[in-house]
């Protein structure tokens, strides 16, 4: 395998109470911009339409706003792609999404009845619905962390399971404020991001993992924090690797993806960076720890 480091013997066990102080301080400030700002909901959580709509010509950002103004949905967000003022997206919560994307679609026919357009995105959704999913987006990424722990604790230890699951949560907290920083819409499609950053930290952890307890059944007569750092040491030119190609898949979505796909990118680039950093300084500092207060193997 190609090696990115040559023979690294980086100390991260010994300097574990730098990560732990920088994820502390990352994860304090991350829930309190959530708290204080909240997330950016899109429609699949609040209710309400999505029209992304092409114009033939230009069409003014003011003359559209009056064309909402008209149907009541002054306070709409208008969101245009590009710089020719042909194409936008409308997003606007609604009691009655269905009967106001008809509305809105025949006051465009009337406020610019010679400039052709294109409808390229509709989306409706009713405000119960979105409440409903919701909830079930919350319980699905509960229960994604549950499984996670039972996996690992019984592929290797309850205390890599426990820490791996602190490391998750750690990761997606950390995405999530800064979704909320910059804005970004919290969809569905930002939940799935989650969920794809969840899964490929976690196979990160167990990767660490099974090459620690590899190790561990090899050095048996060596200090616990020797064995982890090994470990470490051992998978870091393959972490390292695999990120990096990782990433440049997702930046390249991120710039040529378009406007659909940006924030599912965004949150990915965010994500797997910060899941990788946890990987490495997180999980086996945890389990570290938690060896010298409660030990476990014979001494």
């Amino acid at each position: 395998m190609i090696e990115i480091i040559k023979n690294p013997n980086i100390d991260f066990i010994g300097k574990r109470k730098y990560g732990f102080t920088i994820s502390g301080i990352l994860m304090v400030i991350s829930l309190v911009i959530i708290l204080a700002i909240g997330p950016n909901f899109g429609i699949d959580f609040t209710g309400g339409v999505l029209l992304q709509i092409k114009f033939a010509d230009p069409i003014p950002t003011a003359d559209l706003r009056d064309a909402l103004n008209e149907v009541g949905a002054g306070n709409a967000q208008i969101q245009m792609l590009g710089i020719d003022k042909q194409e936008y997206i409308i997003r606007t919560p609604q009691a009655n999404p269905v009967e106001f994307s008809k509305s809105l679609k025949d006051i465009l026919t009337k406020r610019f009845p010679d400039i052709a357009r294109e409808i390229l995105r509709e989306e409706t959704v009713e405000p119960k619905i979105g409440k409903e999913l919701l909830g079930k987006t919350l319980w699905a990424i509960i229960i994604a962390l549950f499984l996670i722990l039972v996996y690992v604790s019984f592929r290797f230890d309850y205390r890599f399971g426990m820490a791996a699951v602190i490391a998750l949560f750690h990761d997606a907290l950390f995405t999530i404020a800064v979704l909320v920083i910059t804005q970004r819409e919290f969809s569905i499609v930002v939940v799935g991001a989650l969920l794809t950053i969840i899964g490929y930290s976690i196979n990160d952890s167990i990767v660490i993992s099974d090459r620690i307890r590899e190790k561990y059944k090899k050095m048996r007569k060596e200090p616990y924090n020797v064995v982890l750092n090994t470990g470490l040491n051992e998978v870091l030119s393959r972490t390292i690797l695999t990120v990096g190609t990782t990433l440049l898949a997702v930046i390249a979505l991120l710039i040529f993806g378009g406007p659909v796909i940006a924030d599912f990118a965004f949150t990915l680039l965010v994500g797997f960076v910060v899941g990788t950093y946890s990987s490495i300084f997180i999980v086996a500092s945890i389990v570290s720890v938690w060896e010298e207060r409660f030990p476990k193997k014979k001494k």
